[in-house]
């Protein structure tokens, strides 16, 4: 390798990318939205979703009048909800009706009344339409804090009313709901066997949408430079004479390589590496990071030379490039869905956004290192046919 030949095809290509301003425009919206992310997207609370996915993001508490219980319940917002609740007060004839508010969002109506003199808690829960669960946070937050606030109010009058249960367990409804029949089945003369409930964590840990986001756009980074770039200049080069001049200059077909081995995954790689350390900066402080980067961006590349040297038009180009996207993407949903095992393994697209997002959540293990060492293994693959192609045809 000759480097004054390297180093004039590497000027060649940095130049033809500032000369292209759409590639830049769409560089810098890919920066602009990591940045939006990072700012506008603060951590999700457990149990929240948000608009893109589903879910309800805010939940609002509305109430009639300030009771002891609506105060209670505003004193004692979870840290990890208290961003996402609101208190308002609304008119009583709005009690029991739907208040429209944006996607996204529930509410619980809070409101007592009597029934000559006896006080009912009246409760409106509204939750997005086909999706109860998704107010489960707030409502097992609202029943938690409703029980404590009515005990407390019994207990100023009656102190020997018996202590709350353990409300960190998790399922104090259901002790409280089976304890209740079981005194009811006493009464009765009948048996109702002891309960014991006993609740384990997820075997995994719940999906981190931010980081699923920021995964997304790091692949796309470098699937736009690798896979989209790189062909479509490559073509163009080819339609304009300019890849057959190079050919009968002094470089030789190993040289003309190299240079765009080394310039793709050089401009895919910082690009991807700008969105993380934007979305994350100590990310770029990990090893598992980089190499996942890597892999990802070599695996790109290899694709990205292949079809380049195949396609005779920036169409063609283009065209193999979407071609290819869309035949993985159901190649991949097809084996998810059908339960197909193995085939999912052969492609760089199943391991890049499983290992890329292992490292932008922090939450690498031993099944994303094998993930890591398929890629590599990919990618090696990918680099070694597109070398050879490229020396058979891709110059011609």
């Amino acid at each position: 390798m000759r480097w004054y030949i390297l180093r004039a095809l590497l000027k060649k290509e940095f130049a033809r990318h500032l000369a292209n301003r759409g590639g830049i425009a769409l560089a810098l919206l890919l920066i602009a939205a990591a940045g939006l992310l990072s700012v506008f997207a603060p951590q999700q609370a457990a149990g929240n979703g948000t608009d893109m996915v589903g879910g309800v993001h805010h939940c609002y508490i509305e109430f009639d009048r300030a009771t002891p219980l609506v105060k209670h319940l505003d004193a004692n917002q979870p840290p990890e909800l208290k961003s996402a609740l609101r208190f308002e007060k609304i008119d009583p004839v709005a009690i029991g009706t739907l208040i429209q508010r944006q996607p996204g969002t529930g509410s619980i109506q809070v409101t007592t009344r009597f029934e000559g003199t006896k006080p009912v808690l009246e409760v409106h829960v509204w939750h997005p339409d086909g999706q109860p669960e998704a107010m489960a946070a707030y409502e097992a937050w609202f029943w938690k804090e409703t029980r404590r606030a009515l005990a407390a109010q019994v207990r100023e009058k009656n102190p020997a009313l018996p202590p709350d249960p353990d409300f960190s367990a998790g399922h104090w409804q259901t002790v409280e709901a089976h304890a209740h029949l079981k005194a009811q089945a006493d009464k009765l003369g009948a048996t109702v066997p002891e309960l014991h409930v006993h609740r384990k964590g997820l075997a995994a840990p719940p999906l981190d949408f931010r980081s699923a986001i920021a995964t997304g756009l790091v692949v796309f980074a470098l699937y736009f430079s690798c896979v989209y770039l790189l062909p479509t200049l490559n073509c163009e080069e080819r339609e304009r004479g300019v890849l057959l001049a190079q050919a009968l200059s002094p470089a030789s077909p190993s040289e003309l390589l190299l240079a765009k081995f080394v310039f793709y995954p050089a401009f895919g790689l910082g690009l991807a590496a700008a969105l993380s350390g934007i979305y994350k900066p100590q990310v770029l402080s990990s090893l598992f990071f980089w190499l996942s980067l890597c892999a990802v961006g070599g695996g790109f590349l290899g694709i990205g030379m292949t079809i380049a040297a195949w396609a005779k038009t920036q169409r063609a180009a283009f065209l193999g490039g979407m071609c290819y996207l869309l035949s993985v993407s159901m190649v991949l949903l097809i084996c998810s869905t059908n339960g197909i095992p193995f085939l999912s393994n052969l492609a760089v697209e199943y391991h890049g956004p499983r290992i890329l997002h292992a490292a932008l959540s922090g939450n690498a293990n031993n099944s994303h290192w094998l993930h890591l060492m398929a890629a590599i293994g990919l990618a090696s693959a990918w680099l070694f046919a597109a070398g050879w192609v490229f020396r058979r045809r891709g110059w011609q």
